[in-house]
């Protein structure tokens, strides 16, 4: 998690497309310390660990379409366990997102979205 939130944020912001970054599955073990619906039906997870947060997302079924359905199937997989826990692996793709002031976001405003794996180790 600490390699994520250092990440120099991409300038100028937005990219023009994805970054190689974006593409690659990362595995996080952090604290769970928020998990809350958002308007656009996804599953906010804020991970804590020591004094860096960042943000994990489990889209809404209504957002996964245009992914394979093993992507598919791991997201929803994910969503159904997800959840609030002192220590857990959180495994999903780097995004980064526009600070908008969202509970736990990250200085660079990276999150794992969308999450593709779950496990409380707790």
């Amino acid at each position: 998690m600490a390699r994520l939130v250092a990440l120099p944020r991409p300038q100028p912001f937005p990219p023009p497309g994805r970054l190689p970054l974006e593409r690659r599955i990362y595995s996080v073990i952090a604290a769970v310390t928020l998990d809350r619906s958002e308007a656009d039906l996804d599953h906010h997870l804020v991970l804590r660990r020591a004094a860096r947060a960042m943000i994990a997302e489990t889209p809404s079924s209504l957002c996964t379409v245009g992914a394979t359905a093993y992507r598919r199937k791991q997201m929803s997989d994910a969503r159904k366990v997800a959840r609030v826990c002192s220590r857990a692996r959180v495994v999903g793709v780097a995004f980064f997102d526009y600070n908008h002031g969202q509970t736990g976001v990250a200085p660079n405003a990276i999150e794992l979205h969308p999450v593709l794996g779950f496990a409380c180790l707790s």
